[in-house]
């Protein structure tokens, strides 16, 4: 082989090397290129508000629920393994991932509550 083709064929290497390390591949899912979702819910008795929450799958979402009831409440989220206790006056916070793409109900679970209509929805796409 010439030196010319040696040297041809190392440029094509390196090329071919840094086209690769430049990633940019296929997305296998489970992760999203989103910006992180930064929510604040208020709960009162007995609703959420906002009510939707709006999401992209695998995006970060960093949840902040305020309590501004006159009565203990929780968030839950069961399709992403979320559950929040806040005390009348007080403020919890939690960060998940969204799950795939579907529509998923939170709630309050303390008894009563949810069947008075303490729920909202997270929309993933």
């Amino acid at each position: 082989m010439s030196r010319r083709t040696l040297v041809l064929l190392a440029v094509v290497a390196l090329a071919a090397m840094a086209l690769a390390a430049c990633g940019g591949g296929a997305s296998t899912g489970g992760s999203s290129n989103a910006a992180p979702l930064n929510v604040t819910v208020t709960a009162t008795e007995f609703k959420f508000d906002p009510a939707t929450i709006n999401a992209t799958a695998g995006q970060t979402i960093n949840l902040t629920v305020k309590n501004i009831g006159t009565v203990q409440h929780t968030w839950v989220l069961a399709a992403a393994n979320v559950k929040l206790t806040i005390d009348p006056g007080k403020t919890a916070t939690a960060t998940f991932t969204a799950p795939a793409a579907g529509t998923y109900q939170y709630e309050c679970d303390l008894p009563g509550h949810k069947e008075a209509g303490m729920i909202g929805q997270l929309i993933v796409k």
